[in-house]
């Protein structure tokens, strides 16, 4: 018995899901950053909860610490898996 191959083939596209305060970041989201989409590798807020800095990490494995404003919205990305 022959194993047939799959005729459709899965690809991941990266896409605009909502855009988010920073207290709904969650460690490995993708998030853009200018003209970047990056990964979070860390996060926290100052003791007032009105500043975040997230540490993020590009696709080159360059980190950089960005401060956010509690009230500031930050465009979040996911994968969807597309048929094609």
């Amino acid at each position: 018995m022959k194993n047939k191959i799959s005729d459709t083939m899965k690809t991941m596209e990266l896409v605009h899901a909502d855009n988010l305060e920073p207290s709904q970041l969650m460690i490995c989201d993708l998030i853009k950053v200018g003209d970047d989409i990056v990964e979070v590798i860390y996060l926290e807020s100052d003791s007032t909860g009105d500043n975040y800095s997230i540490e993020i990490q590009n696709e080159f494995g360059e980190r950089e610490v960005v401060l956010y404003s509690y009230t500031d919205t930050i465009p979040f990305y996911v994968f969807i898996e597309d048929e094609e």
